[in-house]
Parts: structure tokens; sequence; C-alpha cells
């Protein structure tokens, strides 16, 4: 290929790149773990969503919500937890989540505590964030609210009462003040009765929360279970009418299509 031609081939390939489209981003969790992530930078003002894979996952399982986000102005971070994808590192030695003990799986809520940082450093508080957790990722994302971040609101994707000795069957005691989108397919055993008995406690202890069935799979897989409008389209309406700081103690309960 001459040099004309290969200039030529250079120019086409950047010009071709979506304008403003997501990069590759590292950094650290306080205990030393190094995490890669996909970030979006969103519009301004905009939520960014931190989006938070299942167990022996990756960022990758996000694709389909992050393009609607894109689409509609929002930011988002999807991570790879440590262990998992591209965060193989912690502290100078090799991570693998299959070695991971229940001690092991309970830290990784400071993973979202450590995205939640690094998107500060980009200016974007955490008020400004919607914690989007899928399966594991649900319940990592709810801890890291129980331990003190207090983004715009979480969403929880399929929550287990218990994952891989992650608990959050008390975390629904006292409102802790974050609204919750809680969804979960009933052709899902577990996660169905999980989140039914999240959504009575929330309903009991005053947190505002939605329970939106969905048509089928586990996690990320009801994003694509069901023809629009769907899941994504009720997960976009619910973060459209939130409103940070001012939570009212308010319940909806929702099952069937409606968002």
């Amino acid at each position: 290929m001459t040099w004309p031609i290969k200039c030529m081939a250079v120019l086409i390939f950047f010009a071709c790149l979506p304008a403003g489209a997501a990069e590759t981003v590292r950094f650290d969790t306080s205990d030393g773990c190094r995490l890669e992530a996909f970030y979006q930078a969103p519009s301004t003002g905009a939520y960014v969503f931190v989006n938070a894979h299942g167990l022996g996952s990756g960022r990758g399982e996000w694709g389909v919500l992050e393009a609607e986000l894109k689409k509609r102005g929002y930011g988002y971070l999807s991570l790879d937890f440590r262990g998992h994808g591209g965060s193989l590192d912690c502290g100078g030695a090799p991570a693998d989540y299959r070695a991971f003990d229940a001690a092991g799986w309970s830290s990784l809520s400071g993973d979202i505590r450590a995205a939640a940082g690094f998107l500060k450093t980009k200016g974007i508080p955490a008020e400004k964030l919607l914690l989007c957790g899928a399966s594991i990722g649900a319940n990592l994302s709810l801890k890291a609210v129980i331990e003190g971040l207090r983004p715009a609101g979480v969403i929880l994707l399929s929550p287990g009462l218990v994952y891989a000795g992650v608990r959050i069957d008390d975390f629904f005691k006292a409102d802790f003040g974050v609204p919750v989108f809680i969804a979960a397919s009933r052709s899902d055993e577990y996660s169905w009765r999980s989140a039914d008995y999240l959504s009575e406690r929330a309903r009991i202890s005053g947190i505002k929360y939605v329970f939106r069935a969905g048509a089928g799979g586990h996690g990320v897989n009801m994003l694509t279970a069901e023809k629009t409008p769907g899941m994504i389209e009720a997960i976009m309406a619910w973060a459209k009418r939130l409103k940070p700081g001012s939570v009212k103690r308010k319940t909806r309960k929702v099952d069937g299509s409606a968002g």
C-alpha cells in the first residue's frame, strides 16, 4: 500500500469513529485493586449509570443498555469487578473470582465505591449517579448504599437475598433515603421470591420503590426478553421521575409491562 493510500485509510478510520465514544478507563480501589471500565460522559446535568455485572460475567454484558443510555444523553461507567475481565491485578497479585470466598465477594462493594470516587474526579457527584446491578451486582450495589454511598437511586435486576455470601435480606429494615427500582422474572424463581420479599420490606419501611415483573431471563437478560416498551423503557421512565435530594415516602408496585 502506497503512502497516500495509507494516509487515506487512516483518515477514513478516524472519520468513522463514533463521536463521543465510550473510553476504557482504569482506577484503583482503596485496597489496591486496579479496575477497568467503560466510561461514557453524560450530557450536561444528566445522570451517570454505574453498571455492576453478574458473577463470572463482565462489563460487556451491558451493551444493550449502554446504547440506550447514550442515545438519551445519560452517561455510564460499566466496570469489571476485581477478578473479572480486565480487572485482574490487586496490589501486584493476580485476582480471580473463582478463588473468592464469601469475604472476597463481599469486598466487591468497595469496587462500586471506587467507581463513584473515579466519577467524582470527573466532576460527577454521588447524587448524580444511578447504581445499576445485575444478579450479584445488584446485591453489591445495594450493599454500597448501605455502606454510605448516596446515589440518586439504585436499580436491582434479579437480586437475591443471598448470592455468594453477600446477604441483603436485612437491608430494608429502615428507610435509607435512596429510591429503589426492583425487577425480577417469575420464571427466575429465587430472584422473584427475593424481589417480592424486598419489595414488601420496602413498603413496610417506607422506602420509595418500584417493583417491575420481567418477561423472562435473569439479570441483564431481562432487558431483551420483551418487545418495547420493555424493561429498559421502564428503567428510563423511572430515572426520569427521580428528583435528587427529594425522596418521598411513596411506594408503587407494578406487575407487567408498565414502567
